[in-house]
């Protein structure tokens, strides 16, 4: 049975990674939209759409971020969600259940399981391989 972790060591962590990796390491000054389509996976027109609605002249780092607040594809949501959440040191296993669309009940009887009395980002994983999926 496939867990969490699985899903989000397959598919949220190699994009969050890319766009970590793209943020750190790009040199130019005004980010290619073609490049920020792709690693938000969301289209040209809705980042046309998101920068008019913003006030956003150029594709910049700080632009990007509220680009992908705003964005609609998966990986965007889940970074909206978690900056709602004011990105906090320890999760309640409420907000694990809002950032990442998991049950509640789910969260709660994961955390359990693992004996994780304080959610962080160094026990999330083992929190993620108690939820199956």
């Amino acid at each position: 049975m496939a867990t969490y972790l699985d899903y989000y060591n397959n598919h949220l962590s190699p994009k969050l990674k890319k766009i970590d990796l793209f943020l750190k390491t790009e040199e130019k000054d005004v980010f290619d939209m073609d490049v920020v389509s792709e690693l938000l996976n969301i289209s040209n027109h809705e980042i046309k759409k998101i920068m008019r609605n913003n006030d956003i002249d150029s594709i910049t780092k700080q632009s990007f971020i509220m680009i992908m607040f705003y964005g609609s594809s998966d990986i965007c949501k889940l970074f909206s969600r978690e900056v709602k959440r004011k990105v906090p040191n320890s999760y309640s296993p409420s907000d694990i259940s809002y950032i990442y669309q998991l049950p509640y009940e789910s969260v709660i009887q994961a955390a359990e399981e693992a004996s994780i009395e304080n959610i962080t980002t160094k026990n999330i994983n083992k929190l993620f391989s108690y939820i199956y999926v």
